[in-house]
């Protein structure tokens, strides 16, 4: 969309962080790209220290179960009670914050159409510790909602110390949270790509060039800590026969369906834990996290943002029962988990989920049709892709974020199928993307869009 659609723009999709009437009123674009660089390089530090703390953790969990296999008598005890503990904590730390709650990508996206203030900067803090306790306790919520809201404040305030406009402000809010998603995923074109299509969904030349100089220099110093691996190793993966794209199709209209169904799930399990009120939320969160570090007990690798899992689906580990088994755990797992409000995003969990619905469809097309020999790893790394166009119903940012997460590129065609069909069957069943509902919630909860913010 070019800056002289902004008219027509605001039609369609009103007060999306449009430039004022007057352009003078906005300050030098060389302003803005220095300030875009500071505050990539802070944002890439922290997200990066971010990803580190949850590796640490993801350790410490796994040493901890692993200690308790050989102490029978505290083996369904000690993980349970520390789960519960870090989870409530991480429950009451949004009590202190509560703008830190959720993923809090629908509160950059409100922001950038001025429907809410700019977020407090205690935010990054009570986002970094309470993510690293919901994600480090084995919650099924990914590291992504809190590095996209961290940039987002560490943006705003880089504009807010340089003095510039309020539409500058929001813009480098909007740019830098696509540089944390950048750095949660490794993929620099991928965050950006969501401020286009999601959080602005406009292209205008301020925010294009603001967004790519922060989502580059944000991952480019994240890497300086965490190497440059993607965050998949799948190797070489071929792409069956022209002929055989009849099944991405297929896959595509699944993951559609259940797309809308899982995003009425997750308004479901957080309206249904709202309806508990003679509980404290930090009991609930306690009650919840617990459960989970029972289950982790059972079964480690079922629990937590899911890369473990991803990663074992991406070699072809699991059959085809157990496939479906982590299918039916992980759609709920990942709604529970977010609705205990604590810091922690919705698309990493997704990504697992469309792993397992991927493998089990060629697993499932191969038993039905012997002969036919579909790749189980080629429809799993589509499915990732796949149910991220069918939840967040951005189809061009889930292909980007997967191609960089995995770095190949022989799938393209069929995740630009598969992502085209979901999105097809998402709208012809009437389902809302799951951040347009998030921001109507917040929106309806936050009446004053004047409200003092700083």
């Amino acid at each position: 969309m070019r800056e002289s659609d902004d008219e027509t723009n605001q039609e369609a999709y009103p007060r999306i962080g449009l430039p004022p009437a007057d352009d003078a009123h906005m300050g030098s674009i060389f302003t803005l790209a220095l300030i875009a660089i500071i505050a990539g390089v802070i944002t890439g530090f922290v997200g990066g220290l971010f990803r580190l703390a949850l590796q640490g953790a993801a350790s410490l969990r796994t040493s901890i179960l692993d200690w308790t296999r050989e102490e029978p008598a505290l083996r369904w005890i000690i993980p349970v009670a520390l789960a519960a503990i870090a989870v409530a904590l991480a429950r009451l730390i949004i009590r202190w914050v509560p703008e830190a709650a959720g993923s809090g990508v629908q509160r950059v996206e409100a922001n950038m159409r001025d429907e809410i203030g700019f977020a407090r900067l205690r935010v990054v803090p009570a986002k970094f510790f309470s993510g690293l306790l919901a994600l480090g306790s084995g919650l099924a919520l990914g590291r992504e909602g809190p590095t996209v809201q961290m940039g987002a404040v560490i943006g705003s305030y880089a504009g807010k110390i340089m003095r510039v406009t309020d539409y500058d402000r929001r813009t480098l809010s909007a740019a830098l949270a696509g540089a944390g998603l950048g750095v949660a995923f490794s993929a620099p074109l991928g965050g950006a790509v969501f401020v286009f299509e999601e959080v602005s969904r406009a292209v205008r030349t301020r925010l294009v060039l603001t967004t790519l100089i922060g989502s580059a220099v944000a991952v480019a110093t994240s890497r300086l800590l965490l190497g440059t691996k993607p965050v998949f190793d799948v190797g070489q993966v071929e792409l069956e026969s022209v002929w055989m794209l009849a099944p991405y199709g297929v896959l595509g209209l699944a993951l559609g369906a259940l797309g809308v169904y899982y995003n009425r799930l997750v308004i479901w399990t957080m309206d249904l834990m709202a309806r508990v009120p003679r509980l404290a939320p930090e009991v609930k969160a306690g009650i919840v996290g617990g459960l989970v570090g029972l289950l982790g007990v059972a079964w480690p690798d079922i629990i937590g943002g899911g890369d473990v899992l991803n990663e074992q689906i991406l070699v072809g580990t699991y059959a085809l029962g157990t496939l479906a088994l982590i299918l039916v755990i992980r759609v709920i797992l990942g709604p529970l988990s977010y609705s205990l409000g604590t810091a922690g995003g919705l698309f990493a969990p997704l990504l697992v989920v469309g792993a397992a619905m991927g493998a089990l469809v060629a697993n499932g097309y191969n038993v039905l049709f012997p002969g036919t020999d579909l790749s189980p790893i080629a429809f799993a790394i589509v499915g990732m892709s796949t149910f991220f166009a069918a939840v967040v119903r951005a189809p061009i940012t889930g292909v980007i974020l997967i191609m960089e997460m995995t770095a190949t590129t022989t799938l393209v065609i069929p995740m630009i199928l598969a992502a085209a069909t979901a999105v097809l069957m998402a709208t012809a069943m009437h389902g809302e993307p799951i951040y347009d509902t998030l921001r109507a919630r917040l929106k309806s909860s936050n009446p004053d869009p004047a409200h003092p913010s700083d």
